[in-house]
Parts: C-alpha cells; sequence; structure tokens
C-alpha cells in the first residue's frame, strides 16, 4: 500500500523551493525523482561516476533506462527537514517516489484510515525534528500543570463599580454569565509561580470599546 505525503524540497545551490506530492512506497529500494519534473523546474543536477541500472519487478531493465544523476535537495514536511539525494529518472505520473530505504530510516507513524503521517520516530541525526518534540513535549506539560492548579482553587470574583481611591474587593462566590472570560496566566515556570486569575466584565468591555474608539 502507498501514500501520498505533500511535502517542499528546497535545491542547496538555488535555494529555490518547490511543493511536491511524494508518493511513499516500500516497494521501491530508493529515493527518486522524476526527470520531466527536473527538467521543467531548472532544477541543477549532478552526475554520478557509476551509473545505476534499473530492473523491473521480472528482472528485466527497465525501459526508462540507467540512472546517472542525482538532485541535492533538502526535504520539508511539517517540523521535519532533511537534506538528501534523489536519483533522477522517469517516474511516469509521479513527481517523487521515497521508498523503503527512507521509511526504515526515519519509521513514520502513518494512519492509514486518516492518511496521515507522523515524523515521530526520526534517526539521532534528525536533531531538529527532536528538539521541536522536547519543546512540545514540555509545553504541554506546563500547560496541563497550570490547568491542574487553576482548577483546583476557587476563582475570585470582582467587585464592579469601586471608586477609584478604593482598593478592589474579591469575594469568593462567583457568578458567571454568557460571554464571561476566564484568564490564566504563569509568572514563574517553577513551584514559586503565582497564578492570577481574572474575568472579563461588562464594565471592562465597554471601558475597551471606549479606548478604540477615542484611539480612532
Amino acid at each position: 500500500m502507498s501514500i501520498i505525503l505533500p511535502i517542499e524540497v528546497s535545491t542547496t545551490d538555488t535555494s529555490k523551493v518547490y511543493s511536491v506530492k511524494a508518493l511513499l512506497n516500500s516497494g521501491a529500494m530508493g529515493n527518486f525523482i522524476d526527470r520531466d519534473f527536473v527538467q521543467m523546474k531548472g532544477i541543477n543536477t549532478q552526475s554520478i561516476s557509476r551509473p545505476i541500472l534499473v530492473y523491473n519487478v521480472d528482472g528485466s531493465l527497465n525501459e526508462a533506462g540507467q540512472i546517472s544523476e542525482v538532485v541535492d535537495i533538502v526535504l520539508y514536511y511539517k517540523i521535519h527537514s532533511e537534506r538528501m539525494l534523489l536519483t533522477v529518472s522517469s517516474l511516469g505520473r509521479q513527481n517523487m517516489i521515497l521508498g523503503y530505504t527512507w521509511l526504515k530510516d526515519h519509521n513514520p507513524e502513518i494512519n492509514w484510515q486518516t492518511r496521515e503521517v507522523q515524523m515521530n520516530r526520526c534517526p539521532p541525526r534528525c536533531e531538529e525534528c527532536h528538539v521541536i518534540r522536547k519543546e512540545q513535549a514540555l509545553r504541554k506539560r506546563m500547560e496541563t500543570r497550570a490547568l491542574n492548579v487553576c482548577q483546583s482553587r476557587p476563582p475570585p470574583e470582582y467587585a464592579e463599580d469601586l471608586e477609584e481611591d478604593k482598593a478592589p474587593v474579591w469575594t469568593r462566590e462567583a457568578e458567571y454569565k454568557p460571554g464571561d472570560w476566564l484568564f490564566m496566566t504563569r509568572i514563574l515556570p517553577d513551584s514559586t509561580a503565582e497564578d492570577l486569575h481574572a474575568i472579563s466584565t461588562t464594565s471592562q468591555k465597554l471601558a475597551e470599546g471606549a479606548c478604540r474608539f477615542a484611539e480612532a
């Protein structure tokens, strides 16, 4: 079974970026880019010292002939990026094929029902993927921790219509109305962090509207 992967490639010599639909195919042993696509886009190729013979499944030589050129590109897909060589060959209806060697090396997680591909099992050399995944995991842990702290405490209510020279009054009984917002912010990322809670009130909304009208 195969799947189409929407990716971007950037040439290492000109830095031009192209959108390509790559076919993931475990039946192909290498990584290929279509010769017609290369010529149409004006992508520079490099000659290899030993041409590679291409065989069909039945052992006969492929009519596309031997492979004598490669393209040096940087492949981008979501958070994943890597520099790689693609062999130039005639692929017919496909612009690019990522074969068994690429699939084995990166071992992507493929959901065959939704046809989504997650690059979450890349080898150590894909350093950027690991850094971004660590940042995402840390952010998720901090958000979960902040949410747990927020849910464990009773939210305060700010008393409206106070005189300017009086301090705000907080009560533990809060009556929420449709459209009220509850905000939370974390000052520090450690155990000494302070949690601030506030709700958006009608008076605040009117004041904000008046400020925007005055600035206009």
